[in-house]
């Protein structure tokens, strides 16, 4: 049904138009407007950088792009990002996006373990993050906002 593919330079548009949706940006935790200079320069650091992998989640047989994944491998911890296209919200693709990501990145990196920062308010997050076998971690103010922390090892 859904596939996934690395993002490419000729996403930077398709990556703009979904990280400025209202909807993301109220979940975010840097929840204003980004301007398109600072979302190219970010853009296109993260394509360059090895700590980093995006990925582009499509439908299989049309390849109409319906969200991402993003990992951001750091020294301490291994942040998971999602987004999904405003169209194609409430059809339950977060948990089979999360899981083959999750799948993707242990093939490469088998001893991590993954940290997903999700808002208490985002509850479809959090039941995505459950159902894809995130474990909660802790409850805690992150970035001044009350979030829970799921982690996630190499089953």
């Amino acid at each position: 049904m859904i596939r996934f593919r690395l993002a490419q330079p000729t996403d930077l548009d398709l990556y703009f138009k979904w990280a400025n949706e209202e909807h993301t940006r109220r979940n975010s935790y840097s929840p204003g407007k980004i301007p398109y200079a600072t979302h190219v320069s970010w853009f296109n650091s993260k394509l360059q950088d090895p700590n980093t992998i995006f990925l582009v989640f499509e439908y299989e047989k049309s390849g109409i792009p319906i969200g991402q994944v993003l990992f951001d491998r750091k020294e301490n911890e291994n942040f998971i990002r999602i987004s999904i296209d405003k169209d194609f919200r409430g059809r339950l693709l977060a948990t089979s996006m999360v899981q083959e990501a999750c799948n993707y990145y242990f093939e490469q990196y088998p001893a991590d373990t993954i940290s997903a920062y999700i808002k208490k308010d985002n509850m479809a997050s959090v039941k995505a993050f459950q159902h894809a076998g995130f474990e909660l971690l802790s409850e805690l103010e992150f970035k001044g906002f009350p979030s829970f922390v799921y982690t996630k090892k190499k089953q």
